[in-house]
């Protein structure tokens, strides 16, 4: 039994990653800051997660799949770096303090809509240190739009992969089929993209400044930082 979608993917998620998305996480996070305290929220496998703590980061790494994190636990154990890991949901209060968080590759698509964006930028922004950075990605909605449609049956991994549209605009369901051990194991995941102005609206409305923006021909990635709100 999988306790949420990703469990099931764990396996292969590494042959969803692109590697260019990666490097400018890991470009940016050493630009924007010192070594410090850093939250890894839907750290996947922890590719991330482990590098920067090799780094010196004092790391977190948190996932809402418990399979997700067992990978992140063996990862880092065979290559000798310390991390914490944690099963942790973006729309729950964060009980420590940060001086960098980021969510990559799609974490934040994975929200239902702009009010709990809004919920979860406002946890981010009330962990993290004064003059704190937070790092994070959007899909466009060009591509979330020219999804629908899409399928894709791969041999090796044993998958067919088909997206349609949802019924909110800008959103996909995509749905996965695995076979397993020789039987076939199905699951959707649902992401939703917004205008990139329905984002920064949000984050100067949470208290973020925006210090960078990152136009990949899918996604932009956003480097924000905590400002003291306004009285």
């Amino acid at each position: 039994m999988y306790e949420t979608e990703y469990d099931l993917l764990a396996q292969f998620y590494d042959s969803f990653i692109d590697e260019v998305v990666y490097q400018e996480y890991l470009d940016l996070v050493n630009k924007y800051s010192s070594i410090g305290t850093l939250l890894d929220i839907g750290c996947g496998t922890g590719r991330l997660a482990i590098e920067f703590a090799k780094q010196g980061y004092d790391v977190v790494a948190t996932d809402l799949s418990e399979e997700m994190l067992n990978i992140v636990d063996y990862r880092a154990k065979e290559e000798g770096v310390e991390l914490e890991i944690a099963i942790y949901d973006l729309l729950d209060p964060i009980d420590f303090e940060f001086d960098i968080v980021i969510a990559s590759m799609d974490v934040i698509n994975h929200l239902s809509d702009l009010e709990d964006v809004e919920f979860g930028f406002t946890n981010i922004y009330n962990s993290i240190s004064q003059n704190g950075v937070f790092i994070f990605d959007v899909l466009s909605v060009e591509f979330i739009d020219a999804f629908d449609g899409y399928q894709e049956d791969d041999d090796e991994l044993h998958f067919h992969w088909e997206s349609k549209k949802g019924e909110q605009p800008h959103s996909i369901i995509h749905t996965i089929t695995i076979n397993t051990d020789e039987k076939l194991e199905e699951v959707k995941i649902y992401e939703q993209t917004h205008e990139n102005s329905s984002y920064e609206e949000i984050m100067k409305k949470v208290g973020f400044k925006i210090l960078e923006v990152v136009n990949l021909p899918e996604r932009t990635i956003y480097v924000v930082q905590k400002q003291e709100r306004p009285e």
